[in-house]
Parts: C-alpha cells; structure tokens; sequence
C-alpha cells in the first residue's frame, strides 16, 4: 500500500477510535505509521516500512532472530503486531500466527503492510483457547498479553497462572519462551517471575532503563551467556538503528530443575 493509503486506513481507525469508550484502545498517528494506545500504554507500534519501533517491540523481534530455533512462531496478544516491522528489518523470515480478542489492530497492520508484511495468519478469539487447539508445536511462543484497567495496563491472571505451563507443552523440543512481562498490580515482580519461569530449565531476563516491562527468554535447553545473549540482541539491535541497542541489560534466571 501507497502512503496514501496507508494515512486513509489510519484516519478510518483514528475516527472508529473516537466511538470507543473506556479502556478500549486508541489509534494514534505516527511519523512512522500508527500506534494503538490503551490507558496511555503502548499496545504496538504499527510502522508502514519495515524498521525500528525504538521499544520493546525491537527486543522482542530481536530475541525470535536470537533464540527461535525454527521458523514457526506464535504471538499471544497480536494487537497490531508491533513485533513484525523489526523482525523483517532484521531479516527474520518466520511464518507467524497470531491471536487476539480484537480484529481491528489486525486489520490496520494489514493495511499498512501488506507489501511486506511476509506470511502472517491472524484468529480473533482466546489466546488460551486457541493455544489449547493447536495440534502442531511451536519453534517459539511469545506471549504478549496485557489488559487496561482503573487507567493502567497490565498481565492478566492468565499470563502467569495458565500459560506458563500450557507454552511449555506446545513447544517442540529446544523450542523457545518468551514473555513481555508489566507491572501486576497485585503480585510482586519475583512471584510474578517465579511463576512464569517455574515449568523451565533455563533463563534469562532482559530488563530497560526506560521501560517498566521485563522480558523473559525461556527454554528446557542451556541458553547462551547472560553476556553473549546482551552481544547477540544488542548486534540485532543495532542493526536497524535501534534506540533500544543501548536501554537493555540482561541477567541471567537460574532455573535448572534438579
């Protein structure tokens, strides 16, 4: 699609946005493109060309080109699939397959990326449900959940009570985790970690200097270095000229199950 095009979808999605009501998200236009908003979150970054968001968005592109070990991946909490720009500009390939409750954040990533968009496959239902359903595993799950309440956003129960467990069934063997944790407003970051990362072997964290969000790369595998992961990603990074080659530090979890 044509730049032209490209800003009528959006002034479609920007004039719907105004009907919703609550914490229904919200379009905003970008320099780059668009941006779905919740209670003032970022829920994607939704670019016209391929290229860096300068968020979390790039790290968790970085991390499907650094840890998937394959090329079939699934996206819990598709929004408007603010992964999939970098993870093109970064020469990620991958056949994705997406979930959300919502169609419309779907609906404007096509329109805008239609020309190199790649293979993508959306359904519009429960994460869990669908993830349940599906009888072929996975190189990668990312799990991306968020849900607005009382003028936050943050993980619903079933990020960390359900699908921690659910993921590690549908991966196949060396397959990959990765969770977009935010703030609980409920639980603290080490319960909310311990639970997330209780069915794996191995770990690491990638924390921000400007987000609140945590990133958990898991597996049943070794993983690299703390120190190598940190090269690996800040390379992917740096790439596409991402702010975020300079914002992540990265830890390591000790998981292995004795």
């Amino acid at each position: 699609m044509g730049r032209a095009g490209s800003t009528q979808a959006i002034a479609a999605l920007l004039l719907s946005s105004r009907r919703l009501g609550g914490g229904e998200p919200e379009v905003q236009q970008t320099r780059q493109g668009a941006r779905l908003v919740q209670n003032g979150s970022v829920l994607s970054e939704i670019l016209a060309q391929p290229g860096a968001t300068d968020s979390v968005f790039d790290v968790l592109a970085a991390s499907v080109r650094v840890f998937s070990p394959g090329d079939r991946v699934g996206i819990l909490g598709f929004a408007g699939g603010g992964i999939i720009a970098p993870l093109r500009a970064m020469g990620g390939r991958h056949r994705l397959s997406g979930v959300d409750f919502d169609r419309a954040g779907y609906e404007l990533f096509c329109d805008m990326s239609s020309e190199w968009q790649g293979d993508v496959q959306f359904t519009q239902t429960d994460a869990v449900e669908w993830l349940r359903a599906q009888h072929c595993k996975f190189d990668l799950l990312l799990e991306d959940l968020s849900v607005g309440r009382d003028g936050d956003v943050f993980k619903p129960d079933v990020s960390i009570d359900t699908l921690p467990q659910l993921i590690h069934s549908k991966l196949k063997p060396g397959g990959i985790a990765v969770f977009n944790l935010l703030p609980a407003d409920d639980r603290t970051w080490t319960g909310m970690t311990a639970k997330v990362r209780a069915p794996f072997g191995f770990g690491v964290q990638v924390l921000f200097e400007s987000y609140y969000n945590r990133v958990l790369v898991l597996g049943n595998e070794a993983l690299l270095s703390a120190r190598e992961v940190s090269r690996l990603l800040r390379s992917e990074l740096a790439g596409v000229d991402s702010e975020m080659a300079v914002d992540i530090s990265v830890r390591s979890l000790r998981l292995a199950k004795q």
